[in-house]
C-alpha cells in the first residue's frame, strides 16, 4: 500500500508540472539487448553539472505494467551537457544463465553498474521491452519515462498502426533524437516511440557515452563520426548505393531485430559503394557502415 500512494504522490506532481527545456536530466539511450545486456544513459542539458545523489535522483522499472515502479537511488556528477552510463552489474566472465556477463563493449562504455542481485519484488535495473523505464527526482517528481507506467504491451511498444515496425523497445537500442530537449514528465496516454527516439539494432554500443542534443553536446564522437546517404530509400529491388564524403571500409546490414542479415567490405575504400540486400522483405531495416578511420555510423532503411 505504501508504494502504491508513494506512486499517487507521483502521478498528482506531475500532471501540474511545467518542464522546462533543457532544465533537467533525461534519458539519452536506452539499450534492451540480449541476455543481460541492459543500460540507460542519462544526459544533463544543463549549462552547470548535476549531482545526482544531492538532487536524490533514482529511476526503475515498471514490471510488467503493474503501475508501481521499482526505483533505485542513483549517484554521481554529471557534466554539463555530458552523459553517465548505467549498466546492469553483470560482469562475472564465468557467469551462466541468470548470471551471463553483459558484453566487454558494454562493460567498457559503462561509468556504473547497478543492481547485480536479482529480487523479483526490487529489481529496478532487470527491465524487458515490456516494462517502461521511470527517472524519478526528489522522490515525487518524473523527469522521464520510456513507455507507459501501468500498462503491459505485450512482446514492447511499437509504433502504433504500423505492423511493420515490430517492437522498438524489446531487443533494440534506442537514442534520443536531438532536437528533444526534456524528458517525458507526464505518463503518455499512448506511448510512440518513433516520436522522440531513433532504433538501431539490438547490442548496438558505440554510441554509449556520447549524446548529440540542441541543449549542447560534447563528445569527440559527434564531430569526428562522418556521415553518409542511402539511395534510395525506400529501397525498392534491392539494390541500393551508400555515399559518404569519407571513405567507406565496409558495410552490415540487419534486420529490425538485430538479426546480421549481410556484411561486406568496401572495394577500393572508397566513399562509394553498391548494396545488395538478398531477398528483402517489406519492413525497416538498419544499414551500419564502418569508415577507413574505425568510425562507425547507423542509418535506418525503408523496405516496400
Amino acid at each position: 500500500m505504501r508504494k502504491l500512494l508513494l506512486f499517487s504522490c507521483i502521478t498528482v506532481s506531475t500532471v501540474s508540472l511545467h518542464a522546462q527545456n533543457c532544465a533537467d536530466i533525461f534519458i539519452s539511450e536506452y539499450v534492451e539487448g540480449t541476455f543481460n545486456n541492459k543500460a540507460i544513459e542519462l544526459y544533463t542539458p544543463t549549462d552547470q553539472p548535476i549531482d545526482l545523489g544531492a538532487g536524490q535522483y533514482s529511476m526503475g522499472r515498471d514490471r510488467d505494467g503493474q503501475g508501481v515502479p521499482m526505483l533505485l537511488n542513483i549517484t554521481g556528477i554529471i557534466p554539463a551537457h555530458d552523459v553517465r552510463v548505467f549498466a546492469l552489474d553483470k560482469r562475472d566472465p564465468n557467469g551462466t544463465g541468470n548470471e551471463t556477463p553483459i558484453s566487454n563493449e558494454l562493460m567498457a562504455a559503462a561509468d556504473t553498474f547497478l543492481n547485480p542481485v536479482y529480487v523479483q519484488s526490487n529489481s529496478p535495473m532487470y527491465f524487458n521491452g515490456d516494462d517502461a523505464f521511470v527517472v524519478v527526482k526528489g522522490g515525487n517528481t518524473i523527469l522521464d519515462i520510456v513507455g507507459k507506467i501501468g500498462e503491459d504491451p505485450g512482446e514492447g511498444w511499437w509504433v502504433p498502426g504500423d505492423p511493420a515496425s515490430k517492437w522498438w523497445t524489446t531487443d533494440n537500442t534506442l537514442i534520443r533524437k536531438s532536437t528533444i530537449q526534456q524528458g517525458v514528465t507526464v505518463n503518455p496516454m499512448v506511448f510512440d516511440p518513433s516520436l522522440e527516439w531513433d532504433s538501431l539494432p539490438a547490442n548496438t554500443f558505440s554510441n554509449l557515452g556520447t549524446h548529440n542534443c540542441v541543449c549542447g553536446s560534447v563528445g569527440i564522437k559527434e564531430e569526428t563520426s562522418p556521415g553518409f546517404r542511402l539511395f534510395p530509400n525506400p529501397l525498392v529491388n534491392g539494390d541500393l548505393s551508400i555515399i559518404s564524403s569519407h571513405k567507406i571500409f565496409a558495410y552490415s546490414v540487419f534486420s529490425s531485430n538485430g538479426q546480421l542479415i549481410k556484411r561486406e567490405e568496401n572495394s577500393g575504400n572508397s566513399t562509394y559503394c553498391p548494396v545488395a540486400v538478398p531477398d528483402p522483405i517489406p519492413g525497416i531495416y538498419f544499414i551500419e557502415v564502418t569508415f577507413t578511420d574505425g568510425t562507425k555510423s547507423y542509418q535506418k532503411l525503408l523496405a516496400r
